[in-house]
């Protein structure tokens, strides 16, 4: 399948996708890839609402990505207090209560997640998803392409090769950025995706500003990063938490 550029404008420098006769589905999806593997990790101060017919709120919390396998979630309070630390590292998910010097593991997280956040986020599905990757890429397979009608955007849709169901990928036609994705299966929008304001942190081109929204349950997680850091390491103990008495 391919995709023909049409008459873009010139940008300096010059998009390497602008230099071809075509654009192949393929090439846009390698793309993806690529920029994949060189985010490494990422750390940063970020500002995230959370809004649901339940609760609508908004925290500070801290970043702190390894890979497409690990996060750590810290959330502070009004005066910059420790309201608790979430982690996904080696497929164990967590939370530590400071106030109750507590850690929470399994099911127990779930509970603890709906009710102080107001939603649940899984991070082994969506962890990809805060640093402007798109989940189960490797597993998806084109089914259809095409430009929109004002030929700013290349539209994919794919399918789920061990799911099934339907992906809709929505790409810039002049960076090859992604910008949208929806995940539908059995006729039911699973959840949705916007990676925006993209700036460029340290040579690699990173959306500040990412919305997950679940249509079905009307939950939206909105996270808008602050001077985020690539590629810098982070210790070796980020994603343990205190050795207290788990519940």
């Amino acid at each position: 399948m391919f995709l023909s550029s049409g008459c873009q404008p010139r940008v300096e420098p010059v998009a390497p996708h602008f230099l071809k006769d075509s654009v192949t589905t393929g090439y846009i999806l390698k793309r993806q890839m690529d920029r994949a593997e060189k985010i490494k990790n990422l750390k940063s101060f970020t500002r995230t609402s959370f809004l649901s017919p339940k609760l609508k709120q908004g925290f500070r919390q801290s970043l702190l990505i390894q890979g497409n396998e690990s996060i750590r979630v810290d959330t502070y309070g009004l005066f910059g207090q420790a309201l608790g630390v979430f982690t996904h590292h080696e497929s164990r998910t967590a939370f530590f209560d400071p106030a109750k010097g507590r850690i929470y593991s399994g099911a127990q997280v779930e509970s603890l997640m709906e009710r102080m956040l107001g939603t649940q986020v899984d991070f082994h599905e969506h962890l990809r998803i805060f640093v402007g990757h798109i989940p189960r890429l490797e597993l998806l397979e084109i089914l259809e392409s095409r430009l929109n009608s004002d030929r700013t955007r290349y539209i994919l849709l794919l399918t789920d090769l061990q799911r099934g169901g339907s992906v809709t990928l929505q790409f810039s036609a002049v960076t090859l950025l992604p910008l949208e994705l929806t995940r539908e299966l059995g006729g039911r929008s699973i959840y949705s995706v916007q990676w925006q304001e993209y700036a460029k942190v340290e040579g690699h081109d990173f959306p500040h500003l990412i919305t997950l929204s679940f249509p079905e349950k009307h939950e939206t997680v909105r996270v808008k990063y602050k001077k985020p850091i690539i590629n810098h390491g982070l210790p070796a103990d980020t994603f343990q938490l205190p050795s207290l008495e788990s519940r």
